[in-house]
Formats: structure tokens, sequence, C-alpha cells
């Protein structure tokens, strides 16, 4: 987040504040350390009509347990969403239901994902809105390679069973958002399925195999992913296989603008290094083990605890020590490339059939 974007105000909600403050039993002295606010400033917002810094809204989304900053503004509405999409359309695309409430991104960007219907046709999209409201031109064209990422990528790639394809990106005509469009899949995302239970192991390394798979053809094209989770993996409900998608901060080796990690948001399945410029395919290793072993434990590891969780499964011990390199501090003591993982993950597959 640089410093033009952390300068953006936005007014909050003071009744979402109010609410969950009497629902933790909490008063401004205890949520002002918290957010680290004033308890003058917390006193402001609480009266209503008093906007903030993105910065301070921030810790105050945070410190409330709110999942984006959108929350703050319309936890109390019931017309959420209208906002942007006044006229339920964007080209020949309509709003038939929405996947999601609104989502902070790592790089600060909100979006929602809609479920789309064709104007003509008897076929379905899955679109993502990204909100532009309030951003000056400068803020916009530092968005611009952000916003256009994600289908770059997916036309490199072109058509691949892990990969998702995408339609097209354009702006609203209103300019109050960004969509991305892409073809429509059947299914969740994978950190919905580790919700709803435990997973069998053949259905585990499937899923394992499709994800390094798709990481593979990636790396082949000199893209890494650098921020892969299960919310940003799609499992097909007619196949069962692991299909990638929101590549808005994926990272291409080739020379391209680099899409700026300063400052994102905290994730578990993000290798260190990833925020940083000395990056290759290594950090993507990382985000695939700390996805297995949430899958084979049903928790996400805390950094340090892998090693624990891992020994409590039933995993083959080749599977484990596989895993356990995955996840190193040191990029030098993980793999060097997807296929090494891709030839384990087959031979597990064969044992198991």
């Amino acid at each position: 987040m640089n410093k033009q974007t952390n300068l953006r105000t936005i007014e909050i909600d003071a009744e979402v504040v109010r609410q969950i403050m009497r629902d933790k039993g909490w008063g401004v002295e205890t949520l002002a350390p918290r957010a680290k606010m004033s308890t003058g400033t917390i006193s402001a917002i609480l009266k209503g009509g008093h906007s903030v810094y993105l910065r301070n809204a921030e810790s105050l989304r945070i410190a409330l347990g709110l999942s984006s900053l959108r929350e703050l503004e319309e936890k109390a509405s019931d017309d959420e969403g209208e906002e942007l999409s006044s006229v339920r359309r964007i080209h020949e695309w309509q709003l038939d239901d929405s996947l999601s409430r609104w989502i902070t991104a790592s790089n600060a960007l909100q979006f929602r994902l809609w479920k789309l219907k064709h104007e003509h046709l008897t076929k379905h999209a899955r679109g993502k809105c990204y909100d532009l409201q309030g951003m000056s031109s400068q803020e916009r064209n530092r968005c611009h390679d952000q916003l256009l990422r994600h289908p770059e990528v997916c036309a490199r790639i072109g058509r691949h069973p892990h990969i998702i394809e995408n339609i097209t990106t354009c702006e609203a005509s209103d300019k109050a958002s960004w969509w991305v469009i892409d073809y429509w899949i059947d299914g969740e995302t994978l950190e919905t399925v580790l919700q709803a239970g435990a997973l069998q192991t053949d259905a585990i390394l499937k899923i394992l195999k499709g994800i390094a798979e798709g990481l593979a053809v990636l790396h082949s094209h000199e893209i890494i992913r650098r921020e892969l989770n299960p919310k940003s993996i799609l499992i097909s409900s007619e196949s069962g296989e692991a299909i990638l998608t929101e590549f808005e901060l994926a990272k291409l080796l080739d020379g391209s603008p680099t899409v700026s990690s300063r400052d994102w948001l905290t994730d578990p399945y993000r290798a260190q290094e990833a925020s940083a410029g000395d990056i290759d395919i290594r950090a993507d290793v990382f985000s695939w083990g700390q996805i297995a072993i949430h899958m084979l434990t049903g928790q996400c590891p805390a950094t340090g605890s892998e090693v624990g969780l891992l020994a409590k499964t039933a995993a083959s011990p080749s599977l484990k020590k596989l895993i356990k390199q995955c996840v190193s501090i040191s990029k030098r003591s993980r793999p060097s490339s997807m296929q090494e993982i891709l030839q384990l993950i087959c031979e597990e597959g064969c044992s198991h059939e």
C-alpha cells in the first residue's frame, strides 16, 4: 500500500462499530489501543459521519475482526452492493448471484465475486468486481497492471485443465468498478471444501497433484503464482479437479512490470521471501506445502508448527519428508521444481489404487 493509497479516507459506519463493541463488551478505552487509535478518534467515529485514513480504517477493521473494509461501510445496509451495480449488468453479462461479500486483497484493493448470466445465451461466468470509487487518476494508473495481470496470465497459459480461462476484463460504464470475467466452473473454493470436513486420501492426492500441475505450467511460462492459498483454488464439483485462479498478484519473470508487494497483508500460505524482490518458483513450492499440511491435518499450519502437525497424520514417510522440505523457511532446502513434487505424488497415487 503506497503513500497515495494511505492518504485516502473512508467514512466509517458508526452503528457497525457500536454493535460490535456491544457484542464484545468493549468500551472506548478497550477498542482504542486495539485499533491503534486515540480514544478521541474512536469517540468521533461513534458519533457518526467521521472519516479516517485508509491505514487507520484497516487497523480498526482488524481490531473489530471484520474480513474487509467494506463491512465497516455496509454491514448495516440492506442493499449491499447496489451502489456498484445499479444497472445490474456489465456489458452483455447480468448479475445473477453474489458469491462473496467485499474482500480486501493483500494489495488493499477491494473486490467482490459474482455469478453472471449471459444476456442472450444459456451460460454463466464468474465475475470479479473491483471497487474503483473514490480513486484518483493517479491511483487508477497505479492499479492498472494489477487489474490486467490475471487476464494476461490466463492468455499466456491458454487452455489448461488446472488453470481458469478468462473471457474478458473491462471497466464498468460508470467507471466505478473494474471487472474480470472468467468462464464459469461449478464447484467451491478449496477453503469451503476444507471447512466441510476431512477428505479421503485419494481425493487429497488428486487435488494436490492438480495444484502442482497448475503451478508447473505457470512456471514453464516464467510465471510465479506468489500468493497461492485455498481461497484461490476452485474444486470442480463434476471432476473433483483443482483449478487455479486469482492471478492478480502473480509475478512475471520476463521483464513485465512487477505488481508491487509492499505492505501485503499477512498470509500463512505465502513464503516469507514472496514480498521481497529475490523470489523464484520455490515460493510456490512453499505455498503448495502449506496447503498440503492443511488438507492432511484439517488446519492451517502456523509458522513453526508444520513438523508437529505432519507427525500426527497418516501420510507416508516419503510424503511427510517431501512436505517438510517444501515448507522450509530457507528456500534452498525446498524442492527446486514442481516436477520433483509431481513424481512423488504420482507414486503415492499408484500406491493407493
